[in-house]
């Protein structure tokens, strides 16, 4: 078990460190350029691969997406009475309470967890997560919504092609399959390599303060991702998938949101630097829990 552990553990932190190492050195990396291609092409391209091609098929995807869309809808309740409680300001720490890395760190975790067909479900779980992002998450930080942003989101759209294939029963062109399949393939390590040069750019303050949101961050993550097991009587990989997920640290993305819109990014920071700290420590002990559903 131990070996298992280890070799799904470490692949994550030694290529995240790879890019961490690589800003400290003062290497030039372009996260702008890296994180475009990843959004535009590589995502879409992974999301169509990995559910067409290990597909568990779309009753199942549906039930994983409603299990991800009930651990938000109550992790926005619990996040908001936990802040009105501490009377911490909402617009600053609710999106990083609720949205948790799920592309960055979680979908290379359930992948070496559980192979393609955990990826497969990781993917419907990062797509719930992410709408749910670039929806609540945007409003809460710039204190306006606009639903036509998701339609330039292009994970929306391969979701819709990914449906459209999987209930007509369509075959796809040879080449396209090919195309997607290689295209999605530089997604994961460009995530990771992301996730190690943004937490080395990241500056931090207010330890107190922050160093309590990030505990609650992973401790509701934990919370409602047993209580959505137990609910949907989830088990086996789709049992693991879900509390992997659901108590990934803080996602990254957050930060961009806090700095565009001046929610005292510095804090955000500090949220997700310390999530994913603590992450190094729990994430072994909740990869052999996951194992075992």
């Amino acid at each position: 078990m131990l070996q298992e552990i280890f070799t799904v553990v470490a692949p994550v932190f030694i290529i995240a460190g790879v890019g961490y190492i690589w800003i400290r050195r003062e290497q030039p990396f372009d996260n702008l350029t890296v994180s475009s291609l990843v959004m535009y092409v590589g995502s879409p391209c992974l999301i169509y691969s990995s559910l067409t091609e290990n597909s568990p098929g779309l009753e199942i995807l549906a039930q994983m997406a409603l299990a991800a869309l009930f651990v938000i809808v109550c992790s926005v309740g619990l996040a908001l009475a936990f802040l009105k409680i501490t009377g911490w300001n909402y617009r600053t720490y609710l999106p990083a309470l609720v949205h948790p890395n799920g592309g960055n760190m979680g979908l290379p975790v359930v992948l070496l967890a559980f192979g393609e067909t955990g990826l497969a479900l990781g993917m419907a779980y990062f797509f719930v997560n992410s709408i749910s992002q670039y929806t609540l998450g945007l409003a809460v930080s710039s204190g306006e919504f606009h639903p036509t942003q998701l339609l330039k989101q292009p994970v929306i759209w391969a979701v819709l092609v990914v449906v459209t294939v999987l209930a007509t029963e369509t075959t796809m062109p040879r080449w396209f399959d090919a195309t997607t399949s290689i295209l999605g393939g530089l997604t994961i390590p460009a995530m990771l390599l992301m996730l190690g040069t943004s937490l080395a750019r990241l500056n931090i303050s207010s330890v107190r303060e922050t160093l309590t949101v990030a505990v609650m961050r992973l401790a509701i993550g934990l919370v409602l991702g047993l209580a959505a097991i137990y609910l949907f009587d989830l088990t086996g990989i789709m049992a693991g998938v879900v509390l992997l997920q659901a108590t990934m640290p803080a996602a990254v993305f957050n930060f961009v949101f806090a700095e565009r819109y001046n929610r005292e990014p510095d804090k955000v920071a500090a949220v997700i630097l310390q999530s994913t700290i603590m992450s190094v420590l729990s994430l072994p002990l909740l990869v052999g829990w996951a194992l075992t559903f």
